[in-house]
């Protein structure tokens, strides 16, 4: 079961597509972290896509206390490699750790990094917009759609980025 931390869940959340999760990985694991990060601290801001996170737990999202040994391990090791990470980064490696799941879903490219020391595969919200319509989840006018929307709500990517995305799913259409 991977583990999810807060980017995919918010940018997904804010789209309409956290079903896209469910459809792809039947269901996913989030640290305390994340949930208090994107439910907890997402509704006292009002947000939209908060709520739509919060209505998914316990039916495909289910939230998970990593231990705190893992998590002292990660901290102890990321001193060691001159790392620095998020609290709600830490605790999805460490869940991965905890669990022997080996795919974190996050956006943080240094955080994907360090999880590959640890022979888990990081994947981010691009990959999952592109694997769904791979799989038929999406339309190819529904991926670009949301990926617009995405980047529109405060998803931040460079040109490059979003060059290998268009190309990418052209390259996947051809097939």
């Amino acid at each position: 079961m991977p583990v999810v931390d807060s980017s995919p869940l918010i940018y997904l959340g804010k789209t309409g597509k956290l079903y896209l999760l469910k459809e792809l990985y039947g269901s996913l694991k989030i640290p305390t972290a994340v949930y208090h990060e994107v439910v907890v601290k997402g509704e006292e801001k009002g947000f939209e896509d908060a709520l739509r996170v919060k209505s998914e737990i316990g039916k495909f999202l289910f939230v998970h206390e990593p231990k705190a040994k893992t998590v002292d391990s990660i901290r102890k090791r990321l001193k060691e490699v001159c790392f620095r990470l998020g609290i709600g980064e830490i605790e999805c490696i460490a869940l991965c750790l905890d669990t022997s799941d080996k795919i974190f879903l996050s956006d943080d490219d240094d955080a994907k990094r360090f999880a590959k020391m640890y022979g888990i595969d990081g994947r981010g919200t691009i990959y999952i917009l592109l694997k769904s319509y791979k799989e038929g989840l999406l339309g190819k006018r529904e991926c670009i759609e949301t990926f617009e929307s995405i980047v529109e709500k405060g998803f931040w990517i460079n040109a490059e980025v979003a060059n290998i995305f268009y190309k990418t799913l052209d390259k996947i259409s051809k097939r």
